[in-house]
């Protein structure tokens, strides 16, 4: 049922842009590709933070036991917070950045995963508003938590939220490879579809 909705806004958006004279370029990412090359983009961030972490604020830093039940509750609510906050905050950029509130703003629940999506095509600059919003606040937030209070709680939101913004930094390299173009979510795939006005694709 989700997946004919999320077909039918994005055909709709495909039938208005040819239209009007645009010709479409998919941009899909596999999603193991997406998530290997995810993590990558996410590493140098995480290491270099990790670095700063170990020979800066270990001294100080609130420690847990690493293991046991209680690490691990604690490890998925990390986990489960940050997600649901990545994901609004992906709406909240297109929200804005659209200039057309939340009505351009999908969210879903995939696998027990919530997800967001834009169902309108946007300017590159508005799509990469809301790809790397979570990048920027919650990577931010991260770094402020782990220098305000350095520990285990805060090093491992720091780490989740780098490594999850990881594949949010692959679309954005990409977005940014582009000419000048509108942006939409592929509706089924990772990755979007750039839409030209001129045949040069």
């Amino acid at each position: 049922m989700k997946s004919k909705k999320e077909n039918k806004d994005f055909n709709r958006v495909q039938a208005d842009l040819k239209a009007n004279g645009f010709r479409e370029k998919d941009v899909i990412i596999p999603s193991g590709k997406a998530m290997v090359l995810g993590i990558v983009y996410a590493l140098p961030f995480v290491i270099t933070l990790g670095l700063l972490y170990r020979f800066l604020l270990i001294e100080r830093a609130h420690l847990s036991e690493v293991g046991g039940l209680s690490f691990y509750i604690m490890f998925i609510a990390i986990i489960a917070i940050s997600v649901v906050i990545h994901e609004l905050l992906h709406g909240i950029g297109w929200a804005i950045s659209s200039g057309k509130g939340w009505k351009v703003v999908r969210f879903n629940i995939n696998a027990m995963m919530p997800s967001c999506a834009c169902k309108v095509a946007l300017k590159k600059k508005s799509y990469l508003t809301g790809v790397l919003a979570p990048f920027v606040i919650l990577g931010l937030g991260s770094i402020l938590f782990v220098f305000v209070y350095p520990g285990t709680v805060s090093l491992l939101t720091l780490m989740v939220n780098f490594i999850a913004a990881g594949a949010d930094l692959l679309i954005a390299v990409n977005v940014l490879r582009e000419g000048n173009c509108l942006i939409a979510d592929h509706p089924t795939e990772a990755g979007y579809i750039a839409f030209y006005k001129s045949s040069n694709v």
